[in-house]
């Protein structure tokens, strides 16, 4: 599908997403069936793309550029309060602790993930289906499970490097490596 006829029908779908964020990149596509709860929270890269039958409550969620996310996502930037003494959590139902979630570049997200609120998914990660991230993430890492967790790199340390060279990368080589070492994927 052309690219801007698919920009115009998320424009279509979702207008109070495409006027309230806080900035909307380009080239940016949200399937069918979907809500978005504080559109006004989000900020958006260029080239996101989020699969149809989606549920995104944000309070503080960054999109990175170049984001490929399957169907059926559910993204929480936000929890209840379940601690008050004396108090029902039915009583409590409109309280919140606020969060937030950060996708880097680059990364591309399985269908029915569900990620919760304080979480980074870092620069060029792949998560599989049916994930659910409660923590950080390493880059370039293929990361899977409930509680999701790394399970392997992306590329071996050659093939990175030479990838290193060819995108705009906020980290470096040591820095990827030294995360994969402290998640053990290497």
């Amino acid at each position: 599908m052309n690219p801007i006829l698919r920009q115009t029908l998320s424009i279509i779908r979702y207008p109070k997403v495409f006027l309230f964020s806080k900035r909307m990149g380009k080239n940016n596509h949200f399937g069918p069936h979907g809500h978005f709860l504080h559109p006004e929270e989000i900020f958006f890269g260029d080239n996101v793309y989020i699969g149809p039958y989606f549920y995104i409550s944000a309070r503080n969620l960054k999109f990175g550029n170049n984001i490929m996310i399957g169907p059926r996502l559910l993204l929480e930037c936000d929890d209840h309060v379940f601690d008050n003494v004396g108090k029902t959590i039915w009583s409590t139902r409109n309280e919140r602790k606020i969060g937030f979630v950060t996708i880097e570049d680059d990364v591309w997200i399985g269908g029915n993930v569900t990620i919760l609120k304080n979480v980074k998914i870092s620069e060029g990660a792949i998560i599989g289906a049916g994930s659910l991230i409660i923590r950080d993430l390493p880059p370039y890492s293929i990361c899977v499970g409930s509680p999701c967790k790394a399970v392997k790199p992306r590329f071996t340390p050659v093939k990175l490097a030479k990838h290193l060279k060819h995108v705009a990368s906020k980290y470096s080589l040591d820095e990827i490596l030294d995360f994969w070492e402290k998640n053990k994927i290497i």
